[in-house]
């Protein structure tokens, strides 16, 4: 694979310069040496739409006033 302008391993957007390998004479294009590792060794792929998905359900958004309200409930005996 070229110079896409996409990580290999999990599809992101390249920001800074990639780490590029090659390997059996072809050419391979990575974020981040870490990224490089885990294709390395066929560690299963999280793309980056699935990790956006991931974070969209298991985040939510609470307001300065809310959280304290939050702590102080949760003190509560």
């Amino acid at each position: 694979m070229a110079d896409t302008g996409y990580c290999e391993y999990c599809e992101r957007p390249l920001k800074s310069p990639p780490v590029i390998k090659k390997l059996r004479g072809k050419k391979h294009v990575f974020c981040t040496e870490f990224c490089f590792r885990l294709s390395f060794y066929d560690v299963p792929r999280i793309t980056y739409k699935d990790l956006k998905k991931m974070y969209k359900l298991r985040c939510v958004t609470v307001n300065a006033p809310d959280f304290r309200t939050l702590v102080v409930e949760s003190d509560a005996p």
